[in-house]
């Protein structure tokens, strides 16, 4: 009787063991298909983000592409925009230096001028004198004037000539040796006043005592190359720093007269460009006048 209960029991408890097994197995199953289903999403998901972030990747390396190429092409642009650019102020450079080199020219052909005028000069007073010999000491020459002559210029002192007068004059006013430079032009006025260059050696008088801050004698010697040397290379320069002093002695009226003079005389020179840019900064028109010069 044991025997078959226990049997019975035996029999009992293997059937719920393999109903057990089997629901684990099933269980064990489902789970594995979930697993399954769960890593299959994962790799379609981290397969769609793979493709998602090489696509990102190419987009950014054409951007940078293109980004580059845009850069090369802005450098290019400018670059092509610079270079006339910098091949006008290379021209500019040029000129600027052609410039200062006939500037250089001009103002050495001008002091070989100056001194070719002033042999000359020397050479026209020793025409002069071969054709007409002094008197005899103490006999008084047909027609004279007195010491100086008619228009009242005494003979220069033997061995001082015009030609090296000027020239030694010139050289001390480029030297800073004014007070000479201003005897030496005295000088050559007094003895050679009807040469070409008397009106620079008196132009240059001016000069000096504007620099000394003597308005009033460099008015007064600028007045006197406008008035005893009209019409020669140094009237415009002479009107323009007559009236310069002017301004400086605080004579406004006339110096502004003055620059109109010049401005309406001599319209194409350089002093009258500076004439006119001292008139603006006056803050006078250019106008007109009626006179052709008032000397004061």
């Amino acid at each position: 009787m044991k025997f078959l209960r226990l049997a019975a029991l035996l029999l009992t408890f293997s059937s719920f063991s393999f109903a057990v097994n089997k629901d684990l197995v099933q269980l064990q199953r489902d789970l594995e298909d979930k697993l399954n289903s769960l890593q299959n999403d994962v790799d379609s998901k981290l397969s769609e983000l793979n493709g998602m972030v090489t696509a990102m990747q190419n987009d950014s390396r054409r951007t940078a592409d293109q980004v580059a190429s845009l850069q090369d092409q802005v450098t290019n642009g400018v670059a092509k925009s610079l270079g006339p650019v910098a091949g006008l102020n290379s021209k500019v450079e040029s000129m600027a230096n052609d410039l200062q080199a006939l500037q250089a020219a001009i103002s050495d052909l001008s002091t070989r001028l100056e001194r070719m005028d002033a042999k000359m000069t020397d050479l026209k007073n020793q025409m002069q004198i071969m054709q007409n010999p002094p008197a005899a000491p103490g006999a008084a020459s047909p027609g004279s004037a007195g010491p100086g002559g008619p228009q009242g210029q005494s003979a220069p002192p033997p061995g001082m000539s015009a030609d090296q007068t000027y020239t030694s004059a010139l050289r001390d006013l480029q030297t800073g040796k004014t007070d000479l430079a201003q005897q030496e032009f005295q000088q050559y006025l007094q003895y050679f006043p009807n040469t070409e260059l008397a009106a620079n050696a008196q132009y240059y008088l001016g000069e000096i005592a504007y620099n000394r801050g003597d308005f009033q004698g460099a008015v007064t010697a600028f007045d006197a190359v406008l008035e005893h040397y009209p019409e020669n290379p140094k009237t415009p320069d002479a009107h323009y720093m007559k009236a310069m002093a002017l301004l400086k002695a605080n004579e406004r009226s006339r110096a502004v007269q003055e620059f109109r003079l010049l401005v309406q005389n001599y319209p194409h020179t350089e002093d009258a460009r500076k004439a006119l840019s001292q008139l603006r900064a006056l803050g006078v028109s250019a106008g007109s006048t009626t006179a052709r010069r008032k000397s004061s």
